[in-house]
């Protein structure tokens, strides 16, 4: 059986509007996993309530871009680290992988339940990890037509997976974000969960992995589902899941 994907929704939450209180997926994820030969399947945490249900039918996941960051998000992190099964995360969702290292980093060695994270993360302590950023949302409202316009460079490491992965150091890829990570959220001076691979021309975290070389964990900031050409990085994370799934 081909590796299920699980895409991590995004919400928008009004507390006393309820038909506008959404879950959202958007359609480019699930097109590339699907052209990346695995199976896309919705993980959604209604009223941000987190539960293993969904997650456990998946062998790999996308954490997808958006506008808040919820305790379920970070909580997601956390259960795809606990069970080493791979991750893909894209603006919001690079963002997100940031999130759970700064919440790591609160609980030092122990290792916190699902409640501790809920209990402690809250969305305004987005500022903690991540800040505005300018010249990197060139595109408002971004249109596929002008996609070219959206482009920066993004430096890799030679030890990045992405480097592997595209077997090029240099990419140049579409951006579409206003908040970016804040360097001082993995010092080197702490353990972190995840080390900085590559970076923007004006020094913004761009690439973020994994530092446990067992678990495949990859966090970009900029955007590659928006161009068929980026399929091999959807590829490498189905077949990082296609592995986890033949173990199980």
């Amino acid at each position: 059986m081909k590796p299920i994907i699980g895409i991590v929704s995004t919400r928008v939450r009004k507390k006393d509007e309820p038909f506008s209180t959404k879950t959202s997926f958007n359609d480019t994820y699930p097109k590339r996993i699907i052209q990346a030969g695995g199976i896309p399947v919705g993980v959604i945490f209604p009223n941000n309530e987190f539960n293993t249900d969904v997650l456990d039918l998946c062998d790999g996941f996308v954490f997808q871009g958006g506008s808040t960051i919820y305790s379920s998000n970070i909580n997601a992190v956390h259960y795809a680290l606990s069970k080493e099964k791979p991750i893909l995360g894209i603006c919001m969702g690079f963002q997100t992988m940031l999130g759970y290292d700064y919440v790591r980093r609160e609980f030092g060695e122990n290792n916190p339940t699902y409640k501790e994270i809920a209990d402690f993360f809250k969305p305004e302590d987005e500022v903690n990890f991540i800040a505005l950023k300018s010249g990197h949302d060139e595109l408002n409202p971004f249109y596929l037509s002008k996609i070219d316009k959206s482009k920066h460079a993004v430096l890799l490491s030679e030890d990045s997976r992405l480097t592997k992965i595209f077997k090029d150091k240099y990419l140049e890829m579409p951006s579409a974000h206003t908040w970016s990570g804040l360097d001082k959220v993995l010092e080197p001076c702490q353990k972190h969960i995840f080390k900085v691979t590559g970076r923007s021309n004006d020094g913004n975290m761009e690439v973020i992995e994994s530092v446990d070389g067992d678990w495949w964990a990859l966090g970009v900031q900029f955007h590659p589902e928006l161009e068929e050409k980026n399929l091999p990085l959807f590829e490498a994370l189905v077949k990082e899941a296609k592995i986890k799934r033949l173990r199980r």
